[in-house]
């Protein structure tokens, strides 16, 4: 079977596009809207692992894209996920670090099929590319946990080298 690719739109709760989260991947927790919440249920129907989380806020959810991945006894290498906006209607890549909570986004996700160890098959979402539909842009006061924060003020508070 053929990748297929399906678009869910929500906001972003946290996104690393840029650099790698803390399992070496690209990742995007998305708290998805409504009608994206009804299509993940259904590739979650036809078997994709990814969990659906709960908290005060409603649902997330997170996807994700390797660096690296061994297909078929080879090393198989992808590139970053693409991130663009819409400037005047038209696409332009993006700087994926610009991201901020809360933007409003379309994560397109490719849809495949693979085997199983024990000869089955069994269907995943990998995270292709973002668009970002409403920037609001990433404000390390606001979307850094509170203790990464409270390190990043204190690296700002130091001295300015001498040289």
């Amino acid at each position: 079977m053929a990748s297929e690719y399906i678009d869910v739109q929500g906001k972003v709760m946290f996104i690393h596009a840029v650099n790698f989260n803390k399992y070496d991947k690209w990742s995007i927790t998305l708290r998805p809207t409504q009608a994206s919440l009804e299509i993940i249920r259904d590739l979650q129907a036809q078997g994709i692992k990814n969990v659906m989380k709960k908290d005060d806020n409603g649902y997330y959810i997170q996807f994700s894209r390797e660096p690296t991945k061994l297909m078929r006894g080879k090393v198989v290498a992808f590139a970053a996920p693409k991130c663009v906006q819409l400037v005047d209607g038209k696409p332009e890549l993006m700087d994926g670090s610009r991201i901020g909570h809360d933007s409003d986004v379309t994560v397109r996700l490719e849809v495949y099929q693979h085997g199983t160890p024990n000869g089955g098959k069994a269907k995943a979402a990998r995270w292709d590319s973002i668009r970002v539909d409403n920037l609001i842009p990433w404000d390390p006061d606001k979307d850094l946990p509170e203790m990464a924060a409270a390190e990043v003020k204190d690296l700002a508070a130091s001295p300015q080298p001498m040289w």
